[in-house]
């Protein structure tokens, strides 16, 4: 069992964007296909939620070929997985990607001599600082769902077959049922606390980031004059506006008002006129925001000075462009930009992602609602519709939440500084 596996995209004539999840002969596998075309896709699943099963199901695949187990032979012998593979599964769900792979090129090297569970340990003796140790639980839980998902489908779906005796059935009925329950006891916190615990940057951080991504600086990581304007432009939509990266690739000169000062944040779910093959998604409601002068004057300087200088930018409208060959700015290029920002910048802290700007808006957001003395319900109204939640939202909720922890912790701490200055005074 081959574990060469890996997820591609292919663009529809009609736009839609299609992940499929490719065997070591490059042709689509048979079971993750019709997988993903009768079970996620036709319930109208987004391409990124379709990509993420696949990806799950090659995490499952890899952890079978590390444990030598045929699940088709199973399948037909009316078993799927035991109690004690089902725990190493979820341990394997907690690894990086990379890890997962390297452990089953290390089983291979060695012709499956040494266990997986000691080929594990000696990855990580091996891969030290090359890897984070462990997912977030939020991701690791999703694996875990996709999985237990996708085996329950491949019962049911051999249970329906035309032939397939009563006792062959009942097992499989079985077999399914305990996957399930097996899964989900084992399933990690999904994480949606987290949040809470997810603080925007502080201001002084703040501060730092835009004196380094300033063009003229000498700290600047970017040599390229248009990398330099267009990734201070970008740290600026997203600090100013508080945008998912997705929003934020997706924003076209055509989406922007120069006039009225606004930008309009649509939805355009498998557009034809985008070319890149892993399209980024707005996730969230399309709303129109205002833009500061600022941010106006700056966005139509990059627009008139830096991109127009790029010749295949003039073939579509999109905001932000790659600095070779003008074409839309990709995710994976985003993340590059972060990833030089924060390794020529040993003075940023380690945590500076795209999202991560969400957060801080969200926090600053807060503070503005606090000075102006708003109201709970109209602060989380406000607060839902230019973060492109619905007002039924319980996200907004959730921030409102973690600011009342935060004037909480300052209220407790000025109150015992307080009684303790008044202890001093009667002593």
């Amino acid at each position: 069992m081959s574990s060469h596996y890996r997820v591609t995209t292919i663009v529809m004539s009609s736009g839609e964007r299609l992940p499929m999840l490719l065997g070591a002969d490059g042709l689509p596998m048979f079971e993750p296909t019709v997988f993903a075309l009768s079970e996620i896709r036709a319930r109208n699943r987004a391409s990124n939620t379709i990509e993420s099963y696949l990806r799950s199901v090659m995490v499952l695949l890899r952890f079978l070929g590390l444990r030598k187990i045929d699940l088709q032979v199973r399948l037909d012998e009316g078993r799927l997985l035991s109690l004690g593979e089902i725990e190493e599964l979820t341990r394997i769900c907690r690894l990086p990607m990379e890890l997962i792979q390297a452990m089953r090129d290390d089983a291979e090297s060695s012709s499956m001599k040494v266990a997986p569970v000691v080929s594990l340990e000696k990855l990580r003796m091996r891969s030290s600082g090359m890897f984070d140790s462990e997912v977030s639980p939020a991701a690791a839980a999703t694996r875990l769902r996709n999985i237990r998902d996708y085996i329950k489908w491949l019962g049911l779906n051999r249970m329906s077959r035309h032939g397939v005796n009563v006792s062959l059935r009942s097992s499989l009925a079985s077999s399914v049922q305990q996957i399930v329950d097996a899964i989900d006891a084992r399933l990690p916190s999904d994480g949606h606390y987290l949040i809470e615990q997810r603080e925007g940057l502080a201001q002084e951080v703040v501060n730092l980031i835009l004196k380094v991504v300033e063009p003229q600086s000498a700290n600047n990581p970017w040599h390229d004059e248009h990398c330099r304007y267009r990734n201070e432009l970008i740290i600026l939509w997203l600090l100013y506006l508080g945008l998912r990266k997705g929003e934020l690739l997706n924003i076209r000169i055509s989406d922007i008002d120069f006039r009225q000062s606004t930008v309009t944040v649509a939805r355009r779910a498998d557009d034809i006129s985008d070319p890149r093959k892993n399209q980024p998604k707005v996730k969230t409601r399309g709303r129109e925001i205002p833009l500061s002068t600022e941010l106006l004057d700056k966005t139509n300087a990059y627009i008139m000075n830096q991109r127009s200088g790029i010749r295949g930018a003039r073939k579509h409208d999109f905001l932000f462009v790659s600095e070779d060959k003008g074409q839309p700015m990709s995710v994976p290029s985003l993340a590059k930009l972060f990833n030089v920002l924060r390794s020529k910048c040993p003075d940023l802290p380690r945590n500076i992602f795209p999202h991560i700007f969400r957060h801080t808006w969200n926090d600053r957001f807060s503070e503005e609602m606090d000075a102006k003395r708003v109201g709970a319900e109209t602060e989380k109204k406000t607060r839902s519709f230019l973060m492109g939640w619905s007002e039924t939202s319980g996200t907004a909720a959730t921030y409102t939440r973690r600011h009342i922890k935060k004037k909480a912790a300052k209220a407790s701490l000025k109150l015992q500084e307080g009684l303790m200055s008044m202890e001093k005074k009667d002593e």
